[in-house]
């Protein structure tokens, strides 16, 4: 059985509304399709609450345990129809925008390498004429679990 635990990342999966479940799913919860989101509280049972991870407010949502997964960093790569609030785009020229708000196939932008102040709106079909890319996740090294000084190895402990 998975065990999900307060603080973890979960991405809801795709058409989650048709596995079984004793919850009923509501069409706020079927745009998160595909989102990652963070557990808040777990039930006794294994299903999850999460907060909802564009909002600035106590918006939340209750998951059956089969209608999440556990996120990776090489869970899901990010697509122009996955963008959410703080993914990053890249000009053609390396200029950083952080997404600070999607509507739709709108993005309110940040300024160039300012992530603290807002830019304008931008279609994302005319980012990606424009050459946008999206910064993709970078994978977090492993922390080293022994150290080499002076010809000894020393074992790290946590």
């Amino acid at each position: 059985m998975k065990e999900f635990k307060i603080g973890d990342k979960v991405i809801v999966k795709k058409k989650f509304w048709k596995i079984k479940s004793n919850i009923y799913a509501l069409d706020g919860m079927r745009k998160l399709a595909g989102r990652t989101l963070e557990v808040v509280f777990v039930n006794s049972n294994g299903d999850v609450r999460t907060k909802q991870d564009d909002s600035n407010d106590n918006t939340s949502w209750y998951w059956d345990k089969n209608w999440v997964e556990l996120y990776t960093e090489t869970s899901k790569e990010i697509t122009w129809e996955t963008l959410k609030w703080k993914d990053v785009l890249v000009d053609e020229s390396g200029n950083e925008q952080m997404v600070l708000l999607v509507a739709n196939d709108l993005l309110f932008l940040s300024e160039y390498n300012e992530f603290n102040e807002a830019d304008n709106w931008y279609h994302k079909q005319e980012l990606q004429r424009e050459g946008y890319t999206i910064k993709q996740a970078t994978p977090v090294e492993e922390p080293k679990e022994t150290i080499e000084v002076g010809g000894y190895t020393y074992k790290l402990v946590k």
